[in-house]
C-alpha cells in the first residue's frame, strides 16, 4: 500500500489548556509539549509520532544529537504550518466539503475504500484525520492565494525590460524541447521536497505510486500539479516537474530509446511509465522552439517571462509574508528551551 497516505497527513494537533504561570509553562513543556503557537500546543506525542514514522524505514535511525535536529525541523515545520492555519482562519478563509471530497478522492488513487481505511488504521490514522488535514491544507492553499498570489503584477514595461537584458537566451541554436517530469523512487533516502511531503520508501510502494500517478493523469488531472503534489525529484518537484527547454543534442543523455521517443512526441503528449535502475518516470512535452532569434511578439516568449517575473515576486513576498506573521505571533518552542539548556548545564 502506498506510503503516501502517511506521509501526506502531517499531524492532527489537539489543544490543551494549561495555566499561564511560569511554572506551568515549564511543567507542560517537560511533560507533552513541545511548542506553543498563540496559545496552541503541539503535542510532543505527535511530533515523535511524525519522528517514527520519516525514519521507520531508515537503515538507521537517528540517535544522539541526530534525532533531535531532526525533531528540531519537524517542531519547525508544524510551527509554521500553525502560524499560517491560524491567518488563514482570522481571514474566514474556508474550504468547502466538496472541495476535500475531491482531495480525499484523489489521495486514494484507484485502491478501494476498505483497502484504505485499513492502510490508514494500520499507520495510526482515521479517514476523519485525514479529511482534516486536507481541509488545513487546502485552506493554507486559500491564504497564499488571497494574500500573495492576488497582489502580485508584472507589468508590459517589467516584461520588455527582461527581454532586452535576456534576448541572447532567446535566440535558439538549435531543435529545444521543454519537458516537464514526474518521478517516483523507491530509493528511501531520496529527501522529499513534494508539496504532499510523500515519499515510495520501497520497490512496492513505488510501483503502486506510479500507477496511481498515471491514474491520476489519465483521469484528466494537471500534469504539473500532480508532480508538484507527487513528484520524488528534489530539484523539479516544487517547480511543477519542469525541467525547461532541453537542446536536441542533450537529449542523448537519456539514452537512443527515449531520445527517439521525445523527438517523435507532439506538444501535449505524454510517455506512459518508463522504467530506469533509479525508479519510474513520466515525461511531458510541454513545449518545443525551433531555432532562430524569438522575439517578444512569441506568445511563448512573452509567457515565459510574466512566468518568471512572477514567480520571484512571489518568493518575495511569500518569504515577507512569512516573516511578518512569524513576528505578529506568540511562539514557544520548549524543545529548543531543553536542547539549549542541556548544552550549558554540561559547562
Amino acid at each position: 500500500m502506498r506510503n503516501k497516505i502517511v506521509l501526506a497527513v502531517t499531524v492532527v494537533l489537539t489543544a490543551v489548556s494549561f495555566g499561564c504561570n511560569k511554572a506551568a509553562q515549564q511543567d507542560s513543556a517537560n511533560s507533552n509539549v513541545a511548542a506553543r503557537v498563540n496559545g496552541k500546543d503541539i503535542l510532543r506525542s505527535e511530533v515523535d509520532k511524525y519522528f517514527e514514522f520519516k525514519t521507520q524505514q531508515a537503515g538507521q535511525k537517528p540517535a544522539g544529537e541526530a534525532a533531535a535536529l531532526a525533531k528540531m525541523e519537524i517542531v519547525r515545520d508544524l510551527i509554521e504550518r500553525e502560524l499560517m492555519a491560524q491567518k488563514a482562519s482570522q481571514l474566514k478563509l474556508e474550504v468547502k466539503d466538496a472541495e476535500i471530497d475531491k482531495q480525499f478522492e484523489d489521495l486514494r488513487g484507484p485502491v478501494t475504500p476498505e483497502q484504505f481505511r485499513k492502510d490508514l488504521e494500520r499507520r495510526g490514522f482515521s479517514e476523519q484525520n485525514m479529511r482534516n488535514e486536507i481541509r488545513r491544507t487546502l485552506t493554507v492553499q486559500k491564504l497564499v492565494e488571497n494574500q500573495i498570489g492576488s497582489k502580485i503584477e508584472v507589468t508590459d514595461s517589467e516584461v520588455s525590460r527582461f527581454y532586452e537584458e535576456n534576448k541572447e537566451s532567446f535566440n535558439v541554436r538549435e531543435p529545444q524541447y521543454h519537458l516537464g517530469q514526474i518521478v517516483v523512487t523507491p530509493n528511501p533516502s531520496v529527501p522529499v521536497t513534494n508539496s504532499r511531503n510523500d515519499k515510495a520508501l520501497n520497490q512496492e510502494q513505488a510501483i503502486m505510486k506510479v500507477q496511481r500517478v498515471q491514474a491520476m493523469l489519465k483521469g484528466g488531472q494537471d500534469f504539473q500539479q500532480v508532480a508538484r503534489e507527487l513528484s520524488e525529484d528534489p530539484q523539479t518537484a516544487r517547480e511543477g516537474g519542469d525541467l525547461g527547454y532541453q537542446a536536441e543534442s542533450t537529449l542523448d543523455r537519456l539514452g537512443p530509446q527515449l531520445k527517439q521517443v521525445i523527438l517523435k512526441m507532439n506538444i501535449g503528449d505524454t510517455t506512459p511509465v518508463m522504467q530506469t535502475p533509479e525508479g519510474f518516470w513520466i515525461l511531458k512535452l510541454l513545449g518545443k522552439r525551433q531555432p532562430g532569434q524569438k522575439t517578444l511578439q512569441d506568445a511563448e516568449v512573452n509567457a515565459s517571462i510574466r512566468s518568471e517575473l512572477r514567480n520571484r515576486k512571489q518568493q518575495l513576498l511569500s518569504t515577507a509574508y512569512a516573516e511578518q506573521v512569524h513576528n505578529e505571533a506568540r511562539i514557544e518552542n520548549f524543545l529548543a528551551q531543553e536542547i539549549v539548556a542541556s548544552f550549558q548545564q554540561n559547562k
